[in-house]
This record gives C-alpha cells, sequence and structure tokens, in this order.
C-alpha cells in the first residue's frame, strides 16, 4: 500500500481569493506561514490555511521550505514589476488594435514566467500578440482571458454593502448563484439589491438561503389559494421573518394571517 502523502490547503500570495492543495516537500508547516511552493516549472509564495491534510486531492505543487525575508522582498519586487509588465502589455494591445482590458498579472520569484489576466467582448486571437510579447519581456507568459466575477475579484472593488468583496476577501470558490434563490427572499422587485460589482447576482444571496427555505416551510407560496372563514383570497405577500402571509379576499380586503393554514389568527386591515 502506498504511503499516504501530507499536504495542506494553501493560498497563493497575489492571487486573491483562489486556494489550491500543495503536498510537503519533508518537514510539515503550521496554519498562517508562508512558505516557498514548487509549481514544476516555477517557484511561488503561498499561504497555508489549513495542515496537515492526508492525502490531498490534486495537489498543484509541493510546499519546499519556509519563505525567508529575501523570498518576500523578491515576492514584492515581482509583484511591483508585474504591474509595470501588464501596463506595457496594455500599451502593444491597443497599438495592435486588441480589444483586450488587462487586469493584473503575477511574476513567478524566479523571473522566469509571467501570467497576465484579461477581459475581452469576445474571444480574442492573440498568438501574433503573445510571441511579440514574450520576445520583447523575454520570459514565459501566460494569457488568461476571465469572466466579470473573476475580473471583479482581481480588481478587488467594494460591494453594494461598502465593504470589500467577498470573492477576494475570504470565498474560496466561485459557485453558481441562480435566481431561485432571490425569489426565495423576495427580492426579485429590487434589483438593484441582486447586482454586485461584476454584475452578476451577488455571492452573498447565498449565505442565508437556507434559514429562508426553513423559514418558507410553514408558509404557504405566493398565488396560493386560501380558504378561511367562509371566504377565499389570494396569498399575495410573505414574511419571513414574523412567520405571516398576507391574504387579499375577493372583496378586496386584506388579512395577515400567522401560523398553520386552517385556524389561523387573522389581523384584519
Amino acid at each position: 500500500m502506498a504511503a499516504e502523502r501530507l499536504g495542506a490547503l494553501v493560498r497563493r500570495l497575489g492571487r486573491p481569493g483562489e486556494v489550491h492543495h500543495a503536498v510537503w516537500d519533508g518537514v510539515v508547516g503550521s496554519p498562517g506561514e508562508v512558505w516557498v511552493e514548487d509549481e514544476g516549472r516555477t517557484l511561488w509564495l503561498a499561504k497555508v490555511l489549513k495542515s496537515p491534510l492526508v492525502s490531498p486531492s490534486n495537489p498543484k505543487a509541493r510546499l519546499v521550505r519556509p519563505a525567508s525575508p529575501a523570498d518576500c522582498s523578491a515576492h514584492q519586487a515581482r509583484a511591483a514589476e508585474a504591474d509595470e509588465l501588464r501596463r506595457l502589455a496594455q500599451k502593444q494591445a491597443a497599438r495592435l488594435s486588441l480589444p483586450m482590458r488587462f487586469l493584473g498579472g503575477e511574476l513567478d520569484l524566479e523571473r522566469t514566467f509571467l501570467r497576465l489576466y484579461f477581459t475581452a467582448p469576445n474571444r480574442v486571437d492573440f498568438r501574433e500578440f503573445l510571441r511579440e510579447l514574450g520576445a520583447e519581456f523575454r520570459m514565459r507568459i501566460e494569457l488568461h482571458q476571465v469572466g466579470p466575477r473573476d475580473a471583479a475579484r482581481l480588481l478587488g472593488e467594494v460591494g453594494p454593502c461598502g465593504r470589500p468583496l467577498c470573492c477576494r476577501m475570504f470565498l474560496h470558490r466561485l459557485r453558481p448563484v441562480p435566481l431561485e434563490l432571490a425569489f426565495d427572499q423576495q427580492l426579485f422587485l429590487s434589483p438593484e439589491r441582486l447586482t454586485g460589482a461584476c454584475g452578476r447576482l451577488t455571492c452573498c444571496l447565498a449565505y442565508e438561503h437556507e434559514q429562508y427555505r426553513e423559514a418558507l416551510e410553514g408558509l404557504p407560496k405566493l398565488g396560493e389559494r386560501i380558504e378561511a372563514g367562509g371566504r377565499s383570497g389570494e396569498v399575495i405577500a410573505l414574511n419571513v421573518f414574523a412567520g405571516t402571509y398576507t391574504v387579499q379576499w375577493s372583496d378586496g380586503t386584506r388579512t395577515e394571517l400567522s401560523g398553520p393554514h386552517q385556524g389561523a389568527a387573522a389581523k384584519r386591515e
């Protein structure tokens, strides 16, 4: 039987939000430490989030040594240089009339590999552009097109709540946010509350969804017909916080009901 490998969940410095698994190359470190990780052809700095993990799934790198002050200084210098190279790439793209907007970049510790992130209205044929950049910068370059949600994460904007974007601060994986989550929370009439800085549905819609679902289990659905006290009406509003629902009767009056459908206490408006 193969020996179990010990690994860690890490976040690469300079790449907000995203995390991956790495394996220890010898000594095992602790959460909060910064280590040098070997991706195969390049070296990066990564912060340990969780360790140790037994037989981590699909490890992308090896953690080779704790980061020294020299490693940290090199990382800072590479981050500043990557931003300057991003600016140069943007000028080159404009000269070639390529509709690319470069948002950020990362340069490895040994200055042999540069990854640049960009957005564009459609797919872009950048093969010739990439060859020119490689010859000018004299390093291996990867261009990575990202969508609106990853673009917002890279730019680090502020959400409608006035706080830094969750996707940049602590969300490890961007998951789909279906419109049904907004319907369950009765936010479908307030589109300004649904849209994040990325122009997509806000990730925070998922935070309290399970609590909303539990609260809604004891309430009728919007549009449901209710029979009570010899009258018939339609449910037109729900209040999940108070556990009540509003019924509009056939004569146009409204009543707020609480509790089960039958024998519910009623307040006449």
